[in-house]
């Protein structure tokens, strides 16, 4: 069952509580007439307005109460709804004096009855007991039209609500909907409700139908819908798949609502559509807000900032992932990518320092032979022969070739000749490399041969 909100709350019972202290006919009809502000509306497979069928109707008439009962009534009430803000209020102690009324109610009025039913159903919504509310509310309405227009209607939506509580949104919607037939206008909360009860009952077509009609006409009137009503929105066209409309919801979030989660979410939504500086954009600002708590999103991260050619940040946000807040395990893979990182952001000290870090960790010769060739661009070839030899013995290369040139050409320029002309060898057995190999090994025997006249002079 999805429940997106509590249709009767703690406060609310104390919303309905609170306007009873009068049992006038009149009085009785202003109370619930403000009570029922907050009601809602949708239809089948369109979005639903208000369609007042009794505008025409005439003011019914039914009989006042005697002046023992309202006497009676209005001490139950005051249980209820204390007149000293002092007091506590006692819906227990009321239900008892209704009870003891209703068991001695031969005599009373068609009137009289419809109270004593109503104020019932308040005393049972004091105890939060929702189905006896519920209940007492049904029997008050089967005494239609003995009560005001208005007192039908709200009691009506009080009803659908208490029915959402219970988690019977089919119940309540129907309730709801027979509410509509009472209204002459719907609030933009009032199609919020309904669009709830739609997602409730799976029916995102008018759910979705129902939260564009109370998103519109909120922002119509120059205010800011809740935050639940963009959520639910957003979500209701991610279901189906509607990215570009979804986006438009959740900016709108974003401005208003401005949390780490909807930038993490933004960031995957314009890497959907093909925006990518957009993404990386929410996707920093969400680390920024401290939005991005677990490796893989500092990772995916880094990785951000590589593919958009800023490593710099990619190194600053791998480093304190791993050495600062300890949320990125220092794993070979991890390491590596930290110190390819520093590489291209032009700090070959520090990566080396973590290419060896990641080597040593690791029994990939693919991982491994990075180090090497990092070595070798920074002129340290004796370390550069040795990763690269190791990286040759542990396997697991892409391209072996390029492994074998490292490693010649570090002993080449450690003036090692015999061994850069047998590494180069091996390189020439892939012909991708064959002919930089052979050249290579014409100039390394030159070389040595400078060499050997050297030493012979």
């Amino acid at each position: 069952m999805k429940h997106v909100f509590p249709a009767v709350s703690v406060a609310l019972n104390r919303t309905l509580l609170a306007g009873l202290i009068a049992v006038s006919p009149v009085l009785a009809n202003n109370l619930l007439s403000a009570v029922g502000s907050g009601v809602q509306v949708s239809v089948a497979q369109a979005q639903i307005t208000a369609k007042n069928k009794h505008a025409g109707e005439a003011q019914r008439k039914f009989p006042n109460v005697t002046e023992s009962f309202g006497k009676k009534i209005t001490e139950a009430s005051n249980f209820l709804q204390p007149q000293d803000e002092s007091v506590k209020p006692d819906p227990r102690k009321a239900m008892q004096m209704l009870k003891d009324m209703e068991a001695n109610s031969g005599k009373a009025n068609a009137y009289e009855k419809v109270l004593l039913n109503q104020y019932m159903g308040y005393a049972y919504l004091g105890v939060e007991d929702y189905a006896k509310a519920i209940d007492s509310f049904n029997k008050m309405l089967a005494l239609t039209p003995n009560m005001p227009l208005a007192t039908e209607a709200s009691t009506i939506r009080i009803v659908g609500q208490l029915y959402s509580q219970l988690d019977n949104p089919k119940k309540a919607l129907e309730t709801l909907l027979k509410w509509t037939e009472y209204a002459d206008k719907l609030k933009p909360e009032d199609s919020y409700m309904f669009s709830t009860l739609y997602y409730q009952l799976e029916d995102n077509k008018n759910a979705l139908l129902n939260i564009n009609e109370a998103v519109k006409n909120q922002e119509a009137a120059g205010k800011v819908p809740a935050e639940s009503w963009y959520v639910l929105q957003r979500g209701l066209y991610f279901d189906k798949e509607d990215y570009k409309s979804g986006l438009v919801v959740l900016e709108k979030l974003i401005k208003h609502y401005p949390k780490a989660p909807y930038w993490k979410q933004l960031s995957q939504v314009y890497r959907m559509l093909d925006r990518s500086n957009d993404a990386l954009n929410a996707l920093e600002t969400c680390y920024l807000m401290g939005g991005l708590t677990t490796e893989k999103d500092i990772v995916n991260l880094a990785y951000s900032f590589l593919e958009a050619e800023v490593p710099y940040k990619a190194a600053k946000v791998l480093k304190k992932g791993i050495y600062t807040d300890k949320l990125v395990e220092p794993t070979a893979k991890n390491l590596k990518t930290l110190a390819d990182s520093l590489r291209l952001a032009q700090n070959s000290k520090e990566s080396l320092v973590e290419y060896e870090r990641a080597a040593e960790k690791s029994t990939d010769g693919e991982l491994i032979i990075g180090l090497a060739q990092a070595y070798l661009a920074n002129d340290k070839y004796k370390e550069a022969s040795k990763w690269g030899r190791d990286a040759l013995r542990k396997g697991g290369i892409k391209r072996v070739d390029y492994a074998n040139l490292t490693v010649a050409q570090a002993e080449f320029e450690l003036k090692n000749f015999d061994e850069a002309i047998k590494f180069f060898k091996e390189a020439g057995k892939d012909a991708r490399s064959s002919k930089i190999a052979a050249q290579w090994i014409t100039f390394c025997e030159k070389e040595k041969q400078k060499q050997e006249i050297a030493a012979k002079e």
